[in-house]
């Protein structure tokens, strides 16, 4: 009786064992074989890589700018000398900028060309491209941010505080000063040359130069003379 005993313990061990061993195996063949690392990469479990966030847009719609903060940036640092009893007497260049009728007058010339802030004298004066660098009284001159926000008053055509926009003063006289970075390109603004344009010295990248011209339909620089500075 005993041997027998022995006998069936022997053999319940050995089938829990080949059961354990079953188990093993079809999980294995489940779950498939443990991943390799890559020769001198160090394991890293799968459960410790983090997931990648989706890219989100940090920007959204603009709504289009009014004049009444552009004129709280020029009004103040302009008009104490661009008006007309300002503290150099007549204003100087004859531009006043009292408000917006004013600073968008253009009879003499357009010192604002709605839509293109590279074409409007007042911009490149407080960004420094033509010189003397405004305001007159600078340093400090406007901030990088009052900056930007003129330019995308004026790309945005000059709007006044109804959101309307101002019309292109076409045919306009302009006078541009900056420097070529292109032979017919002043800052990045493109030129194009009207017939029997007065051209006095080279048209070298580099070189500072005053454009005298008209205003195209399209808001084109037609250049009727241009002479190195």
């Amino acid at each position: 009786m005993k041997i027998w005993l022995v006998l069936l313990l022997l053999v319940g061990v050995s089938g829990a064992a080949g059961g354990c061993g079953a188990q093993d195996e079809a999980k294995q063949a489940v779950s498939g074989p443990p991943p390799v690392a890559a020769p001198g990469a160090a394991a890293v479990a799968p459960e410790a890589v983090a997931p990648v966030p989706p890219a989100i847009s940090a920007s959204g719609p603009k709504s289009d700018p009014a004049f009444a903060p552009v004129a709280a940036v020029l009004v103040p640092r302009c008009s104490s000398c661009h008006s007309p009893d300002g503290r150099m007497g007549p204003p100087p260049e004859g531009f006043v900028a009292t408000g917006y009728a004013t600073l968008l007058e253009n009879t003499e010339r357009a010192w604002i060309v709605p839509g293109q802030p590279l074409a409007s004298e007042v911009y490149r004066r407080i960004q420094g491209y033509s010189l003397p660098r405004m305001p007159f009284d600078g340093p400090p001159f406007l901030t990088e941010e009052q900056i930007t926000l003129v330019g995308e008053w004026i790309s945005a055509g000059a709007p006044d505080d109804q959101g309307r926009p101002a019309p292109l003063p076409v045919g306009a006289r302009v006078r541009l000063g900056g420097t070529l970075s292109a032979p017919w390109e002043l800052d990045g603004l493109p030129l194009a040359a009207a017939p029997g344009a007065r051209i006095e010295g080279e048209m070298v990248p580099g070189q500072r130069v005053e454009v005298r011209g008209r205003l195209g339909p399209e808001g084109e620089i037609t250049v009727e003379r241009i002479r190195g500075r």
